[in-house]
Parts: structure tokens; C-alpha cells; sequence
């Protein structure tokens, strides 16, 4: 498990200075074209998570991943929903 995480411009690392419960996540390897860390800022701390690798962060980061994830699927759902309409 990888417990540190790229620290650059004012980018917290994942094991590191933040309060909170830690919790392990992973997230999926990027595809083609996909960064291969995701961004995640909360409250001015912003984050970079390496994807395809096991960190830990702060239990509210991987709460702010889980509703961006959320999101993204209404999101998708919705366009679904009103390209059905529409035809």
C-alpha cells in the first residue's frame, strides 16, 4: 500500500498533514487520455490521489470523491434521460 502521494503546489499528501480518520481507497487505473491522479480539494486542502494504487486519506476526502462519483452518474443518467425525450 502506497501511504504517500505526489506533493506539489500546495497539494497535501495522503498520509499526511490533515486531520480526520484515514481510510484505504483506490481508484480505477486511468484509461487512455485520463490523468493518472485525480485532483480533489476540501476546505482550501487540495489533494492529488494516484490512481491504480492503494492510498490512505482523510475519511472526508474519500467522501468528496464518493459524491463527485455520484455526480457524474446523475449526471449521465439526466443526458440519458433527455436524449430519450427528445427522440
Amino acid at each position: 500500500m502506497e501511504d504517500t502521494e505526489k506533493k506539489t503546489g500546495g497539494a497535501e499528501s495522503a498520509s499526511g498533514g490533515a486531520k480526520g480518520k484515514k481510510v484505504k481507497i483506490t481508484l480505477p487505473r486511468a484509461r487512455s487520455g485520463e490523468d493518472k491522479e485525480v485532483f480533489v480539494g476540501v476546505n482550501g486542502v487540495n489533494y492529488l490521489i494516484p490512481r491504480g494504487k492503494e492510498v490512505e486519506v482523510p475519511d472526508y476526502v474519500a467522501e468528496e470523491i464518493r459524491r463527485a462519483e455520484a455526480a457524474e452518474a446523475y449526471m449521465d443518467d439526466e443526458k440519458d434521460r433527455l436524449r430519450a425525450k427528445g427522440q
